[in-house]
């Protein structure tokens, strides 16, 4: 199983007073020294002319506090849309009721009870519940959409291990500058390290940028609880391009640009995109309209030695021939040892829980053999971990661009 002692110490409670100080270890391969630097060195760490991709969802203040009908308090966070549509950004736009998947915390919350807010005309009905998870439906007076409503109502989910009450400064740490596009519950934490001042430098040396979504689902957190790590069963998240970072991205990869990742939600929308170019490549065309990539699709190498610029513009054409703007669907796609990473030769990342998905991902990017270098030299020299910890850059495992 892929996992370390992360002592508690280790595990950032608060973010750096400024974002792009905090420390990057830099990983180029086995034969190269790990270099030690901090965050606001990375535009001169790319190549000119390459392209970084980004992860424009915001995370959305999904935690509420509601009062049950005894009086007590029920906290409930609200993780997916069921209903009218599976889309954040469609129900959160709405002004009409909604139902979704949720996390409640309390006793004695059982289906059909009704649980109301003390200072707004929402209420939340209990569809369905079984043990901390359950169903429910939104609902509230006065016009408002849903995103208003949770926006005066709620507070952001900071993740389980960050063990303190929200903050006034988690409204704006908690989230990336570039943030756009509502919708997690956790936020897309590599991103977190950038500033203006970095991007600004980003442009300066001429490297490209291009945004993807991915929401970010509770299940992100989840340890890996099967015995094997081909036994665990990936949650499913929705993820997003447009038609015009598409484009960037085709043109890019067709003229030989190395691709750097930030995060590993970037990482995964685009191997997900390029594994649907490979399919249509395979496969021939298809009619649906939204892309559902699988959890085994990396591991498949009737997709994954398929060229990906030829893969990427094969996804653009697709698009241009059923009229899409942006491209939407789902991805339950794991990244691990054993896979092949196609899409992408860097990756920005901070340093993740052990035993998680994320890990694996980190493992089966640079390699089995390696992740664990890594990860001790993180440890040796103080960097600090998870969602407000320090950074890296690593180079995918046989990269030599």
């Amino acid at each position: 199983m892929l996992t370390y002692d992360l002592p508690a110490e280790r595990i950032a409670m608060h973010p750096l007073s400024e974002r792009d100080a905090s420390k990057l270890l830099v990983w180029r391969g086995s034969e190269v020294p790990i270099l030690h630097t901090t965050f606001r060195r990375v535009p001169e760490l790319l190549t000119p002319e390459s392209m970084l991709v980004v992860n424009q969802t915001r995370v959305i203040a999904a935690r509420l506090t509601m009062r049950k009908p005894t009086g007590g308090l029920v906290e409930v966070l609200v993780t997916d849309p069921v209903a009218p549509s599976t889309d954040p950004a469609v129900v959160l736009a709405s002004r009409s009721a909604s139902v979704w998947r949720c996390l409640i915390g309390g006793r004695n919350v059982l289906p059909g009870m009704v649980l109301t807010s003390d200072h707004g005309s929402l209420t939340i009905t209990v569809r369905e519940r079984s043990s901390t998870e359950g169903i429910v439906e939104l609902s509230w007076e006065g016009g408002a959409t849903l995103a208003e409503v949770i926006e005066h109502l709620g507070t952001i989910p900071l993740p389980p291990y960050i063990q303190r009450e929200v903050e006034q400064a988690d409204e704006e740490r908690y989230q990336t500058i570039y943030a756009s596009e509502n919708g997690s519950v956790a936020a897309p934490t590599a991103g977190l390290h950038f500033t203006q001042r970095v991007m600004d430098d980003v442009a300066a040396r001429g490297i490209d940028l291009a945004r993807v979504t991915l929401h970010v689902g509770l299940g992100t957190f989840r340890p890996v609880e099967a015995h094997e790590l081909k036994d665990h069963v990936m949650h499913s998240e929705r993820i997003g391009i447009t038609r015009t970072n598409l484009e960037h991205l085709a043109r890019a990869t067709e003229r030989g640009a190395m691709i750097t990742a930030v995060g590993t939600t970037s990482i995964r929308t685009l191997e997900s995109v390029f594994l649907w170019g490979a399919r249509l490549m395979r496969d021939g065309s298809m009619e649906a309209c939204d892309i559902a990539v699988g959890q085994w699709d990396a591991f498949d190498d009737t997709l994954t030695r398929i060229d990906r610029a030829t893969a990427m513009r094969c996804v653009a054409t697709w698009m241009d021939e059923h009229d899409l703007s942006t491209l939407w669907g789902t991805t339950q796609l794991m990244i691990a040892p054993g896979c092949r990473v196609s899409s992408v030769d860097a990756l920005i990342t901070n340093f993740h829980q052990p035993g998680n998905t994320l890990l694996a991902l980190i493992a089966g990017f640079v390699g089995e053999a390696h992740w664990r270098t890594i990860y001790d030299a993180a440890l040796e020299n103080d960097y600090r971990f998870l969602s407000y910890g320090d950074s890296s850059l690593l180079f995918r495992l046989g990269y030599s661009g």
